[in-house]
């Protein structure tokens, strides 16, 4: 019985030291601060702390950000 694991992902090819990848999203301005992003067909709100002019309505970018490094 084999104890490796495959990766999920294509390796990188011999002779190369890196890979690229495109995402492509579209951003949309709703009010004051709220924006909408759409990336593979999900929907991303986010909005600033009333204290500093938005309506508090979704997480602020840096909220995604800092929540991005969990995953």
């Amino acid at each position: 019985m084999s104890t490796e694991v495959e990766p999920n992902y294509e390796p990188i090819p011999p002779g190369q030291s890196s890979r690229s990848m495109v995402i492509e999203c579209e951003a949309d301005d709703l009010s004051n601060m709220l924006r909408r992003a759409k990336v593979r067909g999900h929907f991303i709100y986010c909005d600033e702390p009333e204290t500093i002019g938005g309506s508090a309505s979704a997480p602020a970018p840096l909220h995604y950000f800092a929540a991005s490094i969990l995953f």
